[in-house]
């Protein structure tokens, strides 16, 4: 039996995991038009990856440093490691430097990133995207941990909700679709997957690609499609096939007022259709 597996992104603690399942269940049957009736389960990590920032949060030994002066210098969120402030400029830089920034906003980034250079990557990214730039640090806290910290834990997780046997069908979003990367290195994992979906992907961003467990740009070898609005700014980097190969089909779609949204992307029927193809 085929059992569709939606792996969530960020920002989903303290939520009812119960009701995101049926939320994307009802979405994936408006795109295919019909009751969905494939089995399906959404392994829910948003608690774990919250505990895991709380406790990273409270090592006090190896907080980012505040200067004395230039208030500009001081990190996004201080109350976390340096290692997951190194991550967030270097996504930052990622995302400004695929978004276009001129010459003038990316002065000094030969240079170790500083938080001045991050804060003018920032606004100048949040201007160009129509982003608000809270919403641009909160994405970058939570992948950032997830990557220096919390994989383990997340992956964890995630394995746990996985039935024993079966075909499984990927389908993730956002961050969830760095952590369906990571779970497709687990070759008892990889063999069984019929499809994989990725929604709102960073994968295109190089410091992402760095920090996987399989480092860089190895696809994974399994049927793979990819669904991208050009204003979702964390699916920067679209389309991947250049960089990531084949066999990879890319589809871009237009979400509207809720360019990253998970349910705006299952109701299209271009993105729907594969995944119903895939679990028949």
């Amino acid at each position: 039996m085929t059992t569709i597996v939606f792996i969530h992104g960020r920002g989903q603690e303290g939520m009812d995991p119960k009701v995101l399942l049926q939320e994307w269940r009802t979405a994936l049957a408006a795109g295919l038009g019909t009751p969905l009736d494939t089995r399906s389960v959404l392994p829910y990590y948003g608690n774990v990856l919250h505990k895991v920032t709380a406790e990273v949060a409270k090592r006090a030994d190896v907080l980012e440093p505040l200067p004395a002066a230039a208030s500009e210098e001081v990190p996004f969120h201080p109350f976390l490691p340096q290692d997951v402030g190194e991550i967030e400029r270097g996504l930052l830089a990622d995302m400004a430097l695929t978004a276009g920034a001129p010459p003038a906003v990316m002065m000094g980034i030969e240079d170790v990133l500083s938080w001045a250079l991050a804060r003018r990557m920032l606004a100048w990214v949040s201007q160009h995207t129509s982003v608000d730039k809270e919403i641009i640090k909160i994405f970058l806290q939570d992948v950032a941990v997830y990557l220096s910290h919390g994989r383990q834990p997340v992956l964890n997780e995630v394995r746990r909700f996985l039935p024993a046997s079966g075909a499984l069908v990927l389908v993730s979003h956002s961050l969830g679709t760095v952590v369906a990367r990571d779970l497709l290195v687990d070759e008892s994992v990889r063999r069984r997957v019929a499809f994989w979906v990725t929604a709102g992907s960073p994968l295109g961003m190089p410091t992402i690609q760095r920090n996987l467990l399989a480092k860089g740009t190895k696809h994974p070898g399994v049927r793979w499609l990819t669904t991208y609005d050009v204003n979702d700014v964390v699916a920067l980097g679209h389309p991947l096939a250049t960089t990531w190969g084949t066999p990879l089909s890319q589809v871009e779609v237009e979400n509207r007022d809720s360019p990253h949204a998970i349910d705006h992307y299952l109701r299209h029927r271009t993105v729907a259709a594969p995944i119903g193809i895939a679990c028949r």
